[in-house]
């Protein structure tokens, strides 16, 4: 701003008032002190709206990716691990086709089932501590067990170290039986 130019000041006696000043060299050097600050204060207010516009700005276009990505998400929720990533993505790139970057994504950290099989921290967290899956494999460890197990004799205690033949006639039957009674 401009500086008030100071007008030759006769101090001649006169009854001039100046307030709170002595005279109105001091008025003036006061008026031009204030009119600095108000200056600097006006700059201040200034930029803190630039900035607050520019936030405003910054936060309605997270708004829109947000948005845009939790639509994404909803229709393919296949995509929902990785939507964080994608909205990082789509900040730095507007112009991202959100399918294509999603694919990218979950194709960087696809795994076939094989690679699961050999991961040990894999099967601990999901098959070693499932209660269901342990149950399954014991019963059915359990079930492969009674079947190739020897046949034991509930009357005599003896057990069969070999499976027993199995008859396919009347006339084996009958022998066999024979030779079970025989027994007893």
């Amino acid at each position: 701003m401009e500086e008030l130019e100071q007008p030759a000041l006769e101090d001649s006696g006169s009854n001039e008032k100046y307030g709170k000043f002595k005279n109105a060299e001091s008025l003036i050097k006061a008026y031009n002190s204030l009119e600095a600050e108000f200056t600097k204060k006006s700059q201040r207010l200034s930029q803190l709206e630039s900035e607050k516009l520019s936030k405003e700005t910054e936060a309605n276009k997270r708004a829109e990716i947000d948005k845009r990505v939790d639509d994404f998400v909803a229709k393919y929720d296949i995509a929902m691990p990785f939507s964080s990533a994608l909205k990082e993505s789509l900040a730095s790139d507007e112009s991202l086709n959100l399918g294509e970057e999603a694919v990218k994504l979950i194709a960087k950290d696809y795994k076939r089932a094989e690679d699961y099989v050999c991961d040990d921290e894999f099967l601990n967290k999901y098959i070693y501590s499932n209660k269901e899956i342990k149950d399954k494999i014991v019963k059915d460890y359990l079930s492969k067990i009674s079947q190739d197990s020897p046949i034991k004799l509930e009357s005599t205690g003896n057990i069969l170290l070999s499976t027993p033949k199995v008859p396919t006639t009347i006339q084996e039957a009958g022998r066999l039986a024979k030779t079970i009674i025989k027994q007893k």
